[in-house]
């Protein structure tokens, strides 16, 4: 072909793509104002705008193909133009049968343009499309939401039929304008079309398209509201094959994904039929794994694992020895991870003898590579393991584990202490053994001390006081000590009942030997007993009667002797 006529067939098909955008353009600008069946000149006007976008990206390509159905659609818009005009004029004199059967005859006619238009884009007979089309402007604020819709709209189209550098340009814009406003979400969200293809570019892009697409995904999984159309659009297959082979950063925001869709457990069964337990747990024990990713597979599998079927083949693929590893292997930066693992062992475990071992290491102070926040979280656990099985609660007590509550109750935070005074209290309500090392190891006096700070956990000190005076042993090592029974009497001023109640036993056990009787009776702070005992409390009379019968006994002794 001559260079002249070339030329000339190029100028045609301009002249064609810029008539058809021109006459598209008026008719979008026109359906608004349209009272003759509204909901039809809506869907028309919205296939408009659908088939402008992709006009829009359209190179100039001397194809007879595409050359043939310009001319189609500018026919199609002539005629759609000419129906326009008499529904606005009310001129349509062939009644609303003929009216409503017209309008759909060009619903379907446009529906195929665009069809016809994606399958040459398919067939690769175009070889490129315009990557500095002009995209249609961001809405500014306050815009409608058929103006966000077109702007939307256009970008769909980009993405469909563009090459991979219009791909990631029309994300990054789909991004900023998604971060910016909660409105573009809600309308993406309903969007079918533009949730199937974010879901295909999730699943069949290159890596850039894939990287943008995928916060798009996890922008819209923010809001609760909108994770049910993700999955129903089958969002979860992509991702699990993302965490499998994906880039790290993207396994990353794969895994963030997931652990927000799966915190609704109705999703289990979809992340399992996809292969995704074994995934996770492969994440889990992958040396070249980032503690992000680690801990994320350990959130969802955590999700997941209410469900008893799954948490079944979770301990069948090893998961309790994975997660134990882990433990083991991490540091003190690794502190969220850490807590994840613990946690997810924690509800997989049932009581296991390694695993009870392996939870009290953490509490071990000599090892550096745990924080205070996770052997309070590993304490936690091992409450939840051990403290309903009598036959775990003799395992633990000879596992070190009283002298790591004594360690950590004397030289670590007050969140820490709580949890460790916590499991001192219900160990000494529950064990003789427990009251008798505790004992040895010089307790009594930290929980007196923790009693007079008047710190939020002192009434569970003094219940722990009460529990250990009742040994005898401990009963006469705290007597032996030189101002253990004046500190009680002292502190029988506080306010809280509880408290006092909890005091009071203490010394009715101390009351019930001579040398504590003596202590009491001499004692200057006997005086708060007294005063407790003239308001009729039961206790402090019965702790005055006995110590009145000691001195009048030793009164007759002084008189015998």
């Amino acid at each position: 072909m001559k260079q002249g006529e070339e030329q000339e067939e190029g100028n045609h098909w301009s002249t064609l793509a810029k008539s058809a955008t021109e006459l598209i353009e008026s008719l979008i600008y026109t359906s608004d104002s349209i009272r003759l069946f509204p909901a039809r000149w809506r869907s028309i006007k919205n296939r408009l705008e659908q088939l402008n976008s992709t006009l829009s990206l359209l190179s100039e390509e001397n194809n007879l193909e595409l050359t043939d159905l310009l001319q189609d659609i500018l026919s199609t818009c002539r005629e759609t133009q000419l129906l326009a005009g008499q529904c606005h004029d009310d001129t349509y004199n062939r009644g609303n049968l003929f009216l409503r059967s017209d309008l759909n005859v060009i619903i379907s006619k446009i529906d195929c343009h665009i069809s016809h238009l994606e399958r040459i884009y398919a067939s690769g007979v175009i070889t490129q499309t315009k990557s500095s089309a002009l995209v249609v402007s961001k809405p500014g604020p306050g815009a409608t939401r058929d103006e966000i819709r077109f702007f939307l709209r256009d970008l769909f189209e980009r993405l469909k039929i563009g090459d991979s550098e219009m791909r990631i340009q029309s994300m990054c814009m789909l991004n900023e304008a998604l971060h910016e406003n909660e409105m573009y979400v809600k309308i993406i969200s309903h969007e079918e079309e533009g949730i199937d293809l974010l879901v295909n570019l999730i699943e069949f892009g290159d890596c850039g398209v894939i990287e943008q697409a995928l916060e798009t995904i996890s922008t819209i999984v923010r809001y609760e509201s909108h994770r049910n159309t993700l999955v129903i659009h089958g969002i979860i297959s992509p991702l699990v094959k993302i965490m499998e082979s994906g880039k790290l950063s993207s396994k990353e925001r794969a895994a963030s994904v997931l652990n927000k869709l799966t915190e609704n457990c109705n999703n289990a069964w979809s992340v399992s039929a996809q292969g995704g337990i074994n995934v996770l747990l492969k994440n889990c024990s992958d040396t070249d794994a980032s503690r992000e990713l680690v801990r994320l597979s350990c959130e969802i599998l955590k999700n997941l694992n209410p469900i008893e079927e799954i948490r079944n083949f979770m301990l069948e693929s090893n998961a309790i020895e994975i997660l134990s590893k882990l433990v083991t292997k991490s540091n003190g930066h690794d502190e969220t991870m850490q807590i994840r693992v613990i946690e997810l062992l924690t509800t997989l475990s049932s009581g296991e003898q390694y695993v009870v071992e392996l939870l009290v290491c953490v509490l071990d102070p000599s090892l550096t590579r745990y924080t205070n926040k996770t052997r309070e979280v590993a304490a936690k656990s091992i409450e939840h393991l051990c403290f309903s099985s009598k036959s775990l609660v003799k395992k633990l007590i000879r596992s070190g584990f009283i002298n790591h509550i004594v360690y950590h109750l004397r030289n670590c935070e007050v969140s820490m202490q709580q949890t460790m005074l916590k499991a001192a209290c219900y160990l000494c309500r529950v064990s003789q053994e427990a009251k008798v090392l505790f004992g040895q190891l010089g307790f009594m006096s930290d929980l007196i001390r923790i009693i007079e700070s008047k710190a939020c956990e002192h009434e569970i000190a003094a219940e722990a006081l009460s529990g250990m005076i009742s040994l005898e042993r401990n009963k006469k090592k705290f007597i032996q000590g030189d101002s253990n029974v004046a500190r009680i009497l002292k502190l029988l001023v506080c306010e809280e009942e509880k408290v006092k109640k909890y005091l009071l036993l203490v010394l009715v056990e101390l009351s019930d030997s001579s040398s504590g009787r003596r202590k009491i009776g001499a004692c200057e702070y006997v005086k708060n007993l007294e005063s407790l005992a003239q308001n009729d409390n039961p206790e402090a009379k019965k702790i005055l009667k006995r110590i009145s019968g000691n001195k009048f006994m030793g009164i007759l002794n002084g008189i015998w002797s």
